[in-house]
């Protein structure tokens, strides 16, 4: 179950829920009680034998109400019904003589509708998956070393993310600079933009466009665009997996006796990411564009990470991750490099 928050501020709309809802546990447990709200996954219940009760969102399998209610679910839609059991997926929302087949892990959010409820309310709740929201992150890893060898590195990113219910703009920026013994062993800036939409729950569309100086494998600039067709493989609250294929155009140019070059290329790049639990998750980018027209060169860049956070607090996290790049026609005589870090990520809206 994705969430059935119910927003306590808009004008308390609670008074709709009548004492009469069930929540089912996965252990069979039936609790009748009214349903307050649901945030960060955790379900706030009022009952009359037990008073104000907090339920892991995790451990419940299915709800029902007496009143008909208005679902927000996947992709932004809005339901008025009655939650109900049937369909493939075990769960579905019951309008009149229709059943939507939606599945309990779809449902976003809940709002009563029986009674009073304010027409600014329900239009808040409807817009509330739509409205658009920025979200930044920086990180940092810094080391040095003193003794046998010595060694220095200095490396820094920084995202912003506009996101909304059905798309995402994204900007990136990043540094990296290391030297072992006085000699560099990285020097690197990139900078990207993309945005992806979904109008369905599984596909979409996106374009992207990134450049990159990169001093150790003598590329002066490298600008890579393309666009394509997005697919949703997995698309659960703790669990994603998107999939990209699109067409795309290449441009590097080099440093010394490299000739520079021009390329029409294929786009296909793979998102993975899966939270264990509120302390572990793992964060996976792959991204594969090999050369068609023009030039032969392959490029596959792939990039995972495990996320904790820092002393607790959710806003400063640790990513310790490892990074592959790999070129088949590079300008230097390696074809793979590979990085391991460890990087210190502060995140706010």
């Amino acid at each position: 179950m994705k969430s059935l928050l119910i927003v306590a501020s808009l004008y308390l709309c609670f008074s709709g829920f009548a004492a009469a809802d069930l929540v089912v546990i996965n252990d069979g447990s039936r609790l009748a009680c009214r349903i307050l709200n649901v945030e960060e996954g955790t379900i706030k219940l009022e009952t009359t034998y037990a008073g104000t009760v907090n339920i892991d969102q995790k451990k419940v399998t299915s709800f029902t109400t007496d009143e008909e209610v208005l679902f927000r679910v996947s992709g932004g839609k809005t339901l008025v019904g009655k939650p109900a059991a049937g369909g493939e997926q075990g769960f579905g929302i019951q309008s009149g003589d229709v059943f939507h087949d939606v599945g309990i892990k779809a449902v976003d959010r809940v709002l009563p509708v029986s009674g009073e409820v304010p027409a600014r309310a329900l239009e808040a709740f409807r817009e509330s998956g739509l409205k658009r929201k920025w979200h930044f992150s920086g990180g940092f890893d810094f080391l040095g070393k003193n003794g046998n060898s010595e060694d220095f590195s200095i490396g820094g990113n920084f995202e912003a993310k506009l996101k909304g219910e059905h798309d995402v703009l994204a900007f990136s920026a990043a540094y990296e600079n290391r030297e072992k013994n006085g000699s560099k062993t990285a020097d690197r800036s990139t900078g990207g933009v993309s945005y992806e939409v979904f109008r369905k729950d599984t596909t979409g569309w996106y374009v992207r466009s990134e450049i990159e100086r990169d001093a150790i494998t003598s590329v002066d600039l490298r600008s890579t665009s393309a666009g394509g067709f997005s697919y949703r493989f997995l698309n659960e609250k703790d669990h994603t997996l998107v999939g990209r294929l699109g067409p795309g155009y290449r441009y590097t140019a080099y440093e010394g006796n490299k000739e520079d070059e021009s390329s029409m290329t294929l786009d296909l790049g793979l998102a993975h990411n899966y939270r264990f639990n509120d302390f572990l998750s793992i964060k996976t980018d792959i991204t594969y564009v090999p050369g068609v027209i023009g030039s032969g060169n392959d490029r596959l860049v792939q990039d995972s990470g495990f996320v904790f956070p820092l002393a607790g607090n959710r806003k400063w996290k640790v990513r310790m991750g490892i990074r592959n790049e790999f070129e088949s026609e590079p300008a230097v005589s390696e074809n793979l490099d590979t990085t391991y870090y460890t990087r210190i990520i502060y995140s706010w809206d």
